[in-house]
């Protein structure tokens, strides 16, 4: 259950008093991410010049399950700027920023307001290049607003090089596979599916699983005949989360030869956004180079 409105100033009522104003050790700005890969753009951006801590970074957290608590709220009450996923990703994160003492001057980032996100659009807005593009931006403006800032538009333009790079892999890869179809456990790259060209089925499914709710028979019986009848050529699934529905899906795509791909929700540990994103191209692109069952199990 949710931390109501209550209980949420009532958490910062207890640490409003450790963080009444925004701390700057030295010079270097305290940011907070709900996700770590929003955390990741933040430094990389910020460099030295920023102390970055994710509130979610471990792949053992559903980030859908998430709940704050009073370390979540310290962390938010002190630092300059916070970075929240938006579209109902992460709902904590604007109850504690609007829980936090209106003079503390926090600037406050949400995705998917700089990227236009709109009702129904999907939530994983860093599956975009473009949109971690402009957030990037966005967080550098927010640095320099808050005074700091030095070398932040040269970490800006190299993080524009690389997605650059990777929108152009990403053209390369849909003049090959425009129009193959693909389904996944949930909704996790449907921005990146939709650049790529694929043909994303078994919404209802994706749908249902995200939101912790076991699907129909109707789209279970669905999802099965097309990786029995040969119609998906990729199955993609969150690895993070695997329902026993989920479950049984890869158990067919196996027998059947269905390349299976592997994703997360949150960022892996060790890598930077850019890896993580071609990391997850070459996976792709392995598994739809395969021809149609070819990797059936004998």
């Amino acid at each position: 259950m949710w931390l109501s409105r209550f209980v949420v100033r009532s958490l910062f009522f207890c640490v409003v008093m450790q963080a009444p104003v925004v701390a700057r050790a030295e010079g270097v700005m305290p940011v907070v991410a709900a996700e770590n890969v929003w955390g990741d753009v933040a430094a990389q951006i910020g460099g030295r010049d920023v102390s970055v801590t994710s509130i979610i970074s471990s792949p053992d957290i559903d980030p859908h399950l998430f709940e704050p608590t009073p370390g979540t709220a310290r962390a938010i009450a002190g630092a300059a700027i916070v970075i929240a996923n938006g579209a109902g990703f992460d709902p904590w994160v604007d109850r504690l920023v609007l829980a936090r003492p209106q003079d503390q001057g926090t600037r406050f980032i949400r995705v998917a307001d700089v990227v236009g996100w709109r009702d129904g659009d999907n939530q994983h807005l860093w599956f975009d290049p473009d949109n971690v593009a402009k957030v990037a931006v966005a967080f550098a403006a927010a640095l320099h607003g808050a005074g700091s800032g030095s070398g932040v538009d040269e970490r800006v333009s190299s993080l524009g090089h690389d997605v650059v790079a990777l929108d152009e892999r990403i053209a390369t890869m849909r003049r090959r596979f425009a129009g193959m179809r693909v389904s996944a456990t949930e909704p996790l790259l449907g921005h990146l599916a939709s650049a790529l060209g694929l043909v994303m089925e078994d919404d209802a499914f994706q749908l249902a699983v995200m939101n912790d709710v076991e699907p129909g028979p109707a789209e279970v019986a669905r999802f099965e005949s097309g990786l029995r009848g040969g119609r998906l050529r990729v199955l993609i699934y969150n690895e993070q989360t695997v329902t026993p529905s989920a479950s049984r899906l890869l158990g067919i795509a196996h027998q059947v030869g269905v390349p299976c791909v592997a994703v997360t929700e949150t960022l892996p540990p060790g890598l930077h956004w850019q890896g993580w994103m071609t990391h997850i191209l070459d996976s792709l692109e392995k598994a739809l180079e395969q021809p149609v069952g070819a990797g059936r199990a004998q």
